[in-house]
């Protein structure tokens, strides 16, 4: 395995695992003995790491939000910066991390070591990014020299969510995207932003309206909500190439949205750019604020993972946690099911 980084890129080589990871742009592609072979799963560690930094959230102008798959108050704890750069450097064991991705409160300023460590990650050559709903002129400021991305949650208030599109793009930001959860009541809803970004000149330079499957977890479970239809989604999907709309997803929905696009011209294509479930072992991993690790952020909590994996005691994070016989057997679940998710019905 031969390892490669300069200031712009960082790129991985070997005889069946290489990724080019552009840190400027976030262009990243991987491949594996040829360019048209695909590896099933990183052997060196998660490519990309779900932080949960902070379990504080104030919500939106005080109000929570309903579908909270982590059901987080103003009242929660924060993860140091220490205990994060010990997460990190276990986690890295290779140096092969792209991308830290924050789990946040809504306006990125609830822990205060935030700044520091996306500081410490640009030493590392690692590149910052996250989901905020409502920030302040300063926050943007920092957010647009330090993260390589935002997104900005949509829960309802378009000008709260608009403005602060605006906010970013108006810094120089180029990869700044909504994220939008979608469920059969705010299907409407959905398409309405759809003519937004055609109209409203404050999503002018928005990189993509990225939707992302409800899960029945957190406050979700005691909310009157409906899981999207197969038909549904397709409409969506085939509306947004109607209207030339930047649309993106989850990896929860990537199934989904394969068959959405099947027997289309450009089908080929369009696979290419489309990329399953990458959690239970694959590309990607989830630590929370006390420093575990589980497979994803919806897994924790769920029956056979009440626990995680301790990072803040001594581990070998490849030999004991990516490679352990827990993990094994969940990755061959998941590769089972055509990485579908194995937790939730998307």
């Amino acid at each position: 395995m031969k390892f490669f980084e300069n200031e712009v890129f960082k790129k991985v080589r070997s005889e069946k695992y290489n990724y080019d990871f552009n840190k400027k742009t976030g262009f990243f592609a991987r491949w594996g003995k040829t360019l048209e072979e695909d590896p099933v799963y990183s052997p060196i560690g998660p490519e990309i790491l779900d932080c949960e930094i902070t379990t504080k959230c104030s919500g939106i102008k005080g109000k929570l939000c309903k579908y909270c798959y982590k059901s987080n108050t103003p009242s929660g704890d924060n993860m140091s910066l220490e205990t994060f750069k010990q997460v990190v450097y276990k986690v890295n064991q290779y140096k092969q991390l792209t991308q830290v991705a924050f789990g946040l409160g809504s306006t990125a300023e609830e822990n205060p070591e935030l700044w520091d460590m996306c500081k410490w990650l640009r030493e590392q050559g690692i590149v910052p990014n996250g989901t905020v709903a409502d920030i302040s002129d300063e926050t943007a400021d920092k957010i647009s020299s330090l993260f390589g991305a935002c997104a900005i949650s949509y829960h309802g208030d378009k000008d709260i969510c608009y403005n602060n599109v605006k906010k970013l793009t108006d810094r120089g930001m180029k990869q700044v995207n909504i994220h939008f959860v979608i469920y059969d009541e705010n299907f409407e809803e959905t398409l309405s932003v759809f003519e937004d970004i055609k109209t409203d000149p404050r999503l002018e330079k928005l990189n993509a309206l990225v939707l992302l499957s409800l899960k029945t977890k957190g406050r979700a479970k005691n909310g009157n909500f409906t899981k999207l239809s197969q038909e549904k989604f397709a409409y969506l999907v085939e509306k947004a190439f109607e209207m030339n709309v930047p649309l993106g997803f989850d990896s929860c929905s990537c199934n989904k949205f394969l068959k959405s696009i099947k027997g289309r011209k450009d089908e080929k294509d369009l696979t290419q750019l489309a990329e399953g479930c990458e959690s239970f072992g694959l590309f990607s991993a989830y630590v929370n604020v006390y420093g575990q690790y589980f497979p994803c952020s919806f897994t924790e909590g769920e029956p056979d993972w009440k626990e995680g994996f301790d990072l803040t005691k001594p581990i070998n994070f490849c030999k004991d946690v990516w490679f352990s016989d827990r993990i094994n057997m969940y990755r061959k679940k998941s590769l089972k099911y055509n990485r579908d998710c194995i937790l939730f019905d998307v």
